[in-house]
């Protein structure tokens, strides 16, 4: 398998085929998981929108606080270094979400 295109073996180019699968479907995942907490008939829905109209002032704390929570992790994951025990659970979770998300959508048209 010496074919080459553009400097590419045939093996690179699927190895860069499926890491791009593996990602867009680990963001179908993430997306759907949100969806599914935030919309109008998700999960959190009624608690926030009963929150916002009650106390709009913890409204805005508890988004800001989600906010620092979320730059908060991320700069915790971006130091550490990966030699130190960290698995990619976490992304094949996502992955394996973005599949049942996926099929979803095919399947009845919403997440």
């Amino acid at each position: 398998m010496d074919k080459t295109l553009r400097g590419k073996t045939v093996n690179e180019l699927l190895e860069l085929a499926s890491s791009l699968a593996l990602a867009a479907l680990a963001l179908v995942g993430m997306a759907g998981v949100v969806y599914n907490a935030l919309a109008p008939n998700g999960l959190m829905w009624p608690w926030l929108a009963r929150l916002w109209a009650n106390h709009p002032g913890f409204g805005v704390l508890v988004l800001v606080g989600l906010v620092t929570m979320t730059l908060a992790a991320r700069s915790q994951a971006v130091s550490r270094p990966k030699a130190d025990g960290n698995s990619d659970l976490p992304l094949y979770v996502f992955v394996a979400l973005g599949i049942l998300f996926a099929i979803r959508l095919l399947v009845y048209g919403t997440l």
